[in-house]
This record gives structure tokens, sequence and C-alpha cells, in this order.
């Protein structure tokens, strides 16, 4: 592991002890998950956005997946040039389908559960992301652990040029960059990610699986730690006192939960905030 164990020296070795029995009473692959208690929400308004935490081992590639596409109507300025011949993302989408199209396949919450089981990955042009919570309905995001994914057709350009859509007078980014799409579905399917509860004090993130060495997992449990105690990504450095945490655990679906870290009296006290970047 390249970078210093967030948490410290002891966290580190009970880390380690945790996953070797983990590994050592466990079937062979299955998953490994990062529980993490807090102390208090890290957010408060309702997040329907899952936040992709880049890892150092790969969890799985774009090419194992079978993949939904969630587009502005009309899809087809979109669905040409990513599916074309050629394209990089021409074998990437399985499916794609309007906002429209959704709508009228998941008129209720059974429906919609059904039509996202048939997809490993969901993903949705930003521009309509914030309508699904409306679409498919508040519960579908408290039961259903197969969240959508935001994507982006192209990337932020304030000399793109703008164009009027056949349904309104209004000019509007209608670019599509098949690279530019690529390369956010790679990370996508590689990386991890979680959707931070609004009130809540629990979250639950893959990490690994129990036949990787044990090196690989604390890796990634290592970029966890640094992606929600540090400000280097726009959406991660939630926690920024070791206080907000009060355990942090690994498990499998199966297993009990096996301790990293827990915290201490001196760690509720505000005065000892350090995160211990240089204890190794």
């Amino acid at each position: 592991m390249s970078a210093p164990f967030k948490l410290g020296r002891d966290s580190l070795e009970e880390t380690k002890k945790s996953l070797r029995a983990l590994k050592r009473h466990s079937k062979a692959a299955e998953p490994v998950y990062f529980t993490i208690n807090t102390t208090k929400p890290l957010v408060r308004a309702k997040d329907y956005t899952p936040r992709v935490i880049p890892l150092t081992n790969p969890l799985d590639k774009l090419g194992n997946k079978s993949v939904l596409l969630i587009t502005k109507d009309p899809s087809t300025p979109y669905r040409h040039p990513l599916t074309e011949k050629d394209s990089p993302t021409e074998d990437v989408f399985n499916q794609i389908y309007t906002v429209t199209k959704l709508r009228r396949m998941t008129s209720n919450q059974k429906k919609a559960i059904g039509v996202f089981k048939e997809f490993d990955i969901i993903v949705a042009d930003h521009r309509v992301h914030k309508l699904l919570p409306d679409i498919l309905g508040a519960q579908f995001y408290v039961k259903n652990k197969k969240i959508p994914f935001v994507v982006q057709m192209a990337p932020a350009d304030p000399n793109a040029k703008l164009v009027k859509t056949s349904k309104s007078h209004k000019l509007k980014d209608e670019r599509c960059e098949p690279k530019y799409v690529k390369g956010q579905m790679n990370s996508i399917a590689k990386n991890t990610y979680c959707i931070i509860p609004a009130n809540g004090t629990f979250m639950s993130i893959k990490v690994g699986f129990t036949n990787w060495p044990t090196d690989k997992l604390v890796a990634n449990i290592n970029d966890i730690l640094v992606y929600f105690m540090e400000k280097k990504y726009p959406s991660g450095g939630l926690i920024t006192n070791k206080s907000m945490i009060e355990s942090i655990h690994i498990k499998t679906s199966d297993s009990i939960s096996l301790p990293v870290y827990r915290s201490t009296p001196q760690d509720s006290d505000p005065s000892s905030s350090d995160f211990s970047d240089n204890d190794l």
C-alpha cells in the first residue's frame, strides 16, 4: 500500500487481522463490505446520486456489465453517436431509454424494480437524472440498491455550439462525445460507490473480494477512508474530524462484522482531529 493508512498503525494492524480472519472463513470470491457508523449524519438533504469512489484495485471491468442509459427525449442525438460502428461506446449500452419510455415502463414500483433488475448498471444523462426520483418514487430508492448513476454526454465548455431543438426555441447543448462518455462508464464499472443517507449514520460499501490478497483489500479500504477524510475529491471530504467516526468494520453478506476502527474517548475530543497521515 503506497499511501499511509488514514487511521494510523494500530487500525492498520487491526484491519489486516480482521481481513485474514474473514478470508479464512469465507467462500471464494465473496464480496467484502466496508461498513461505517458516523456519530452524526454527513448530509441532511436527500441525495439520490451515487458517489463514485476511486479505488487502487478495480472491482470489475465494463465489458462484464449490462448497461441501461436513460436520456432526454428524443434519444437520437445521443443514440447514433454512442452506438454507431467503431464508436468508443459501440458495445457499451445494452439499452437506451428516453425519460418518456422509462416513465411508461415503470408505472409502479414493482415494474420499476423489474426493469432495473435486467441491468448491472443504470446511468442517466445529468439533465434528466434529477427527474428520476419523481418517476421512480421515493420508496424505490429506499428498497432498491441499484440506483442510477449520473453521466454527462460531453465535457463542460462555455464555447460549445448551442442548437434549437424541434420541441423548443431555446438554445440547448446537444453535444455527445462517446470517448468522454466511455471514460465515465469505465470509472463506474471499476470503482466502488456510496449513497450517503439523508439524516442517516450508516453506510456499507463494497471494497473487494475474499479471494484477493490482503494488501489489495487494505489499499481499497484506505482509498475509501481518503475519499471521506480528504477534500481532494469534489464530492468527498465529508468527515472533517476523527470524532465523526463511531466505528468501522468489514464483513461479507453472511459473516459477522470484524473491526477496523472504533472511537475512543480521545477521539471524541475535537482537539484530537488528526488523521495520522504520518503514522507510517
